[in-house]
């Protein structure tokens, strides 16, 4: 999916809506997310926004995938994992 610089620009509110029609996540979710990537040093907001579509779309969260206990974590770190080794 391509994404618009100007949904990067998007209020948080109607970006967080967006998220969750096209991912299926609702706001605990993405305030996880968000806050899990903040604390990993990805300060920026919009590049923040950018890393944290290329998760959701890497965890397959469109079709409404569940995390499960403990699964939001593990997923990112994962995640991190090969986005560091890309270079992304």
């Amino acid at each position: 999916m391509n994404i618009e610089q100007a949904q990067l620009q998007w209020p948080d509110l109607q970006f967080i809506n967006w998220c969750r029609r096209h991912y299926a996540i609702n706001r605990g979710i993405y305030n996880t997310i968000d806050a899990w990537l903040y604390e990993y040093g990805i300060l920026e907001l919009k590049e923040r926004r950018k890393v944290m579509i290329l998760f959701l779309q890497q965890a397959g969260q469109k079709d409404g995938d569940k995390f499960g206990k403990g699964g939001l974590a593990r997923n990112l770190e994962q995640f991190i994992t090969i986005f560091e080794r890309v270079g992304t």
